[in-house]
């Protein structure tokens, strides 16, 4: 149980087709456990597309480690496929960028700081 987020915790997924052969996910409000099911759905559905992927974080306020995982588990699906992968999360979402900071994922994965960079990001480097 995260102590951090409250008990009622609602967020919103959203998928939309992007430019150039790229679906992007977007996370608005709080996930955790509760919105694990729907954020793996998406992130599943995205995949089952065969384009590349942004996963934007810019109106996310909360994310705990279950959702952390599922964007490494995105990633990873895009590395096997061949697809492209990018991550956005500008200044307004704060909390989740400082703990995409804190623990390493902002290098590793890594987070642009908005959607445009992300979708530049993904169209100047091509998946190897």
């Amino acid at each position: 149980m995260d102590i951090l987020a409250p008990m009622d915790a609602v967020g919103d997924v959203s998928q939309e087709s992007g430019p150039d052969d790229v679906e992007i996910v977007s996370l608005r409000g709080e996930h955790d456990l509760g919105t694990l099911p729907e954020v793996r759905k998406a992130f599943e559905a995205a995949a089952g597309d065969e384009k590349a992927l942004v996963i934007d974080l810019s109106a996310a306020t909360f994310v705990d480690s279950s959702i952390l995982g599922a964007v490494l588990d995105a990633r990873r699906v895009a590395g096997e496929t061949g697809r492209g992968f990018a991550v956005a999360c500008d200044g307004a979402a704060e909390p989740v960028r400082r703990v995409l900071e804190v623990t390493g994922l902002a290098e590793e994965l890594p987070v642009h700081p908005t959607r445009n960079a992300a979708l530049s990001a993904l169209a100047a480097a091509p998946p190897t």
